[in-house]
């Protein structure tokens, strides 16, 4: 059972027919940190709310006359300037979306999985054809330690897992990069491996 745990990751790719386009790419953290940043922008509702001098409730009249008071010439009481006065360039509506190139995607996520598998933090496996139910449940707590990222087509094991703290199944075609930097225990379904490779190869 010790030597099953302390496979290579040579033997492990050797096993798959791993693509060294996907699970070979050397680490490159400016690259990585540039998509998760776009990917939290983008998350980013922009739904805070500031109340301009003209939201400000009051304020139509002047408060006192133009002239012959001594005092600043003033329009309203709703003025930035005053107390209980507007904000002045309130920013509503901030649109935080930011766009990035679908290959610099593709290759940050092709680093993280690279990384993950040589750190040991990834591992292939056929739980998609386990038992259903309790049996896949067992399977997955065994190996939950910190949050867990299941890679699977599978619906129905989305189903029985659903409601487990601290696990997300992810469809091989909506992977990204955030998803593996958010998880250190990462089980992916062997039949999930070849769509992955060929999403981010393009079928080459």
């Amino acid at each position: 059972m010790e030597k099953a745990v302390k496979k290579t990751v040579k033997e492990e790719k050797k096993k798959m027919e791993l693509n060294p386009k996907i699970w070979e790419v050397p680490y490159n953290a400016d690259l990585v940190a540039q998509v998760i940043y776009v990917y939290n922008s983008n998350e980013r509702k922009g739904t805070a709310t500031v109340k301009s001098r003209g939201d400000v409730s009051g304020g139509g009249k002047k408060p006192w006359k133009q002239k012959g008071t001594g005092r600043a010439r003033h329009g309203s009481s709703r003025s930035p300037i005053w107390v209980g006065g507007g904000v002045a360039f309130a920013s509503n509506d901030r649109n935080y979306s930011r766009k990035i190139n679908k290959k610099v995607a593709k290759k940050a996520l092709c680093i993280m999985l690279s990384q993950r598998l040589r750190d040991k933090e990834l591992e292939f496996s056929s739980f998609a054809k386990e038992i259903e139910g309790k049996a896949i449940r067992e399977n997955v707590g065994k190996k939950m330690g910190k949050k867990m990222l299941l890679i699977s087509e599978s619906e129905n094991l989305k189903k029985y897992l659903n409601n487990m703290v601290g696990v997300d199944v992810v469809n091989p075609l909506k992977l990204n990069a955030k998803h593996i930097a958010g998880s250190k225990n990462i089980l992916i379904d062997e039949d999930s491996v070849k769509v992955i490779e060929e999403r981010l190869t393009d079928g080459e």
